[in-house]
């Protein structure tokens, strides 16, 4: 089973303060994280933060010890130093190699050989054909050499930009259940939630429309649509604070 996020390209039109904006993101990718989403898809809703968010996602899932290689030097990541970390299990600390390790890493060309940096004081070795960001597993350590690994466990999000419609990205995701919040949706309590299986995803709106506002005239049937927060005591949510919400709630009844 995957999880799947879906936010508005206008999430951050309540405010232009570059802090706060960069802040508002990072509790995205916090949450995210927390619950295991493994694919987040910004949708247009005329917003004009897409890339932004998309920069600031991504960022925030790369392993602090490769942010200098994969990320050049540009406005948008002056105030990342406000994002909390996501300390998820590929965001490893400097620490003693072990044989089996697994570790995210940056493989480049040096002379004849492929080396990768996988965040310790030396360059590993890699045995296989890679290049670019990927993962790998540390088969020696003197000397240490590296092979491409596939990751059991959580190992982060992917970012989808589509610049479609709500609409359009949905159906390009091909999810098996679609759960879309809304105030007005039916109260989570008192629905029979399905078995999670499959590619799950679970949509919401921006911070002045809601969820079918923004379908606008184009047709999605929504398997669910559900107010996450009954009883919510504020005259609005945000959409972070719905997506640490509604994900919280159906972590309950996560069972793979």
């Amino acid at each position: 089973m995957a999880w799947h996020v879906f936010i508005p390209d206008s999430l951050l039109e309540e405010t232009d303060d570059p802090k706060i904006r960069t802040y508002k993101v990072g509790q995205i990718a916090r949450s995210c994280a927390i619950f295991g989403v493994e694919h987040i898809w910004i949708y247009r809703a005329g917003g004009r933060d897409g890339r932004f968010i998309k920069t600031i996602l991504e960022y925030a899932e790369t392993p602090q010890y490769l942010r200098k290689r994969l990320f050049p030097l540009m406005p948008e990541l002056r105030y990342v130093g406000v994002i909390p970390p996501l300390r998820t299990p590929h965001h490893k600390l400097k620490g003693k190699p072990r044989v089996g390790e697994i570790r995210e890493g940056f493989a480049f060309l040096k002379g004849k050989r492929v080396y990768a940096d996988i965040g310790l004081d030396e360059l590993a070795l890699v045995e296989g054909d890679v290049e670019g960001r990927a993962t790998f597993r540390i088969v020696s350590v003197r000397p240490l050499r590296v092979v491409p690994a596939k990751p059991e466990e959580y190992w982060g999000y992917r970012v989808h930009l589509t610049r479609k419609s709500l609409a359009k990205t949905l159906k390009k995701a091909r999810l098996d259940l679609t759960i879309a919040t809304s105030r007005r949706g039916r109260d989570v309590r008192e629905v029979k939630l399905p078995p999670l299986e499959g590619e799950v995803g679970f949509v919401f709106g921006s911070p002045r429309k809601g969820v079918m506002e923004l379908l606008g005239e184009e047709e999605y049937d929504f398997d669910l649509i559900l107010n996450t927060v009954p009883n919510q005591r504020t005259a609005t949510v945000r959409t972070e604070e719905a997506l640490l919400a509604t994900l919280a709630v159906f972590n309950l009844i996560r069972r793979d």
